[in-house]
């Protein structure tokens, strides 16, 4: 089976803002982002999931129409009280205290990465028991911790891991093995 995890397109936000669990709309180049990642995809069906943030059902619905499951698991990280201020406003000396231990820090208020790992590992699994093809519609967090998953890469380190907006990165899974196709295509 393969699987295609798909980041959103660029939100219509100012640089420099704290978000993830905000409902952002996207940024007016989402009908040629879009359309770019229509090219990519093989005329196949595909069961689709898609974080019901609008950056997300928006694009999982201009590729698949309406014949997907949103899902909240898929939700980029809960910046908690941080959401919508400016990174520089949140103060070095907190902003620096979650950066020593963001895996397993909790944003005040919101949730750690090992959190965010977790609840996408979840539905993943349940999307191979499927032995589906797949989509997920989803962010950048979530992508990445998903590929920390399948690559066994440390979440300390999966920020190495560069995910762009308007790509995918593909995974095929065989017989229970993962195997990472492609980033940012």
């Amino acid at each position: 089976m393969e699987i295609y995890l798909i980041r959103h397109t660029t939100p219509a936000i100012e640089r420099g803002t704290c978000y993830g669990f905000a409902d952002l709309d996207v940024a007016s180049t989402f009908t040629e982002e879009a359309t770019r990642v229509k090219q990519l995809l093989p005329g196949k069906p595909f069961v689709v999931y898609a974080s019901p943030l609008q950056r997300c059902s928006k694009l999982a619905h201009f590729l698949f129409g309406d014949n997907l499951t949103k899902d909240d698991r898929l939700k980029e990280l809960n910046f908690g009280d941080w959401e919508m201020k400016r990174w520089d406003d949140l103060g070095p000396d907190a902003l620096q205290a979650w950066m020593d231990n963001y895996v397993y820090a909790r944003v005040p208020g919101g949730e750690s990465y090992e959190d965010l790992f977790n609840r996408s590992v979840e539905i993943f699994k349940e999307v191979i028991a499927k032995n589906q093809d797949a989509v997920l519609v989803t962010h950048s967090g979530v992508i990445r911790a998903l590929l920390a998953y399948v690559t066994n890469t440390p979440l300390e380190n999966s920020f190495e891991l560069r995910v762009e907006y308007g790509r995918l990165a593909r995974l095929r899974v065989t017989d229970g093995k993962m195997e990472l196709l492609g980033v940012n295509e």
